[in-house]
């Protein structure tokens, strides 16, 4: 068992740097960073990769921390995009399959190099349960409350102004 998680540990090292980084960044802009580990641990039943500590003077802040990863999945979709691998049309994804099929025939070691980098963002962009856990409590802190409820009036009294309907 230790050895597939040590395997593991080698192949997504790339990926678990790019997502703790990802963390790291968010609590710099938001926080205070005060730690940034890649040495992998096991805590009860679980493997943790990496880990980064942080404050933050408001809790709603913690959830934007969590969810920073989420942008390499943004890093992968225009990747996606950029080699026309895929298509958006009405905010639908369309898969170019023909492309994909033609890549894989021709297959090089760009091409392993792309897949590698690819499986890198997704595992990247991926929440653990920690980041979904710190998330929610973030927004369900006093400070998340605060937002929300000034978020939500600010839309409704932008939309009250002739001509400045933010929703239908």
């Amino acid at each position: 068992m230790k050895l597939k998680l040590i395997g593991k540990f080698i192949f997504y090292f790339f990926g678990t740097f790019l997502h703790e980084l990802s963390h790291y960044a968010a609590a710099f802009f938001m926080g205070k960073p005060e730690g940034f580990s890649l040495i992998p641990k096991i805590e009860g039943g679980s493997f943790i990769f990496g880990s980064v500590s942080y404050r933050v003077r408001y809790k709603v802040l913690s959830s934007f921390i969590a969810s920073a990863p989420l942008l390499w999945w943004v890093v992968l979709v225009l990747m996606l995009l950029y080699f026309k691998l895929m298509q958006i049309s009405g905010w639908i994804p369309h898969f170019n399959y023909s492309l994909i099929w033609q890549r894989l025939k021709s297959f090089s070691l760009s091409d392993a190099v792309f897949i590698w980098l690819f499986i890198q963002l997704l595992w990247a962009g991926r929440l653990s349960s920690k980041d979904i856990k710190n998330f929610f409590s973030g927004f369900f802190s006093v400070s998340g409350l605060v937002l929300i409820a000034i978020t939500a009036l600010s839309i409704y009294f932008l939309n009250t102004f002739p001509g400045n309907e933010l929703m239908p």
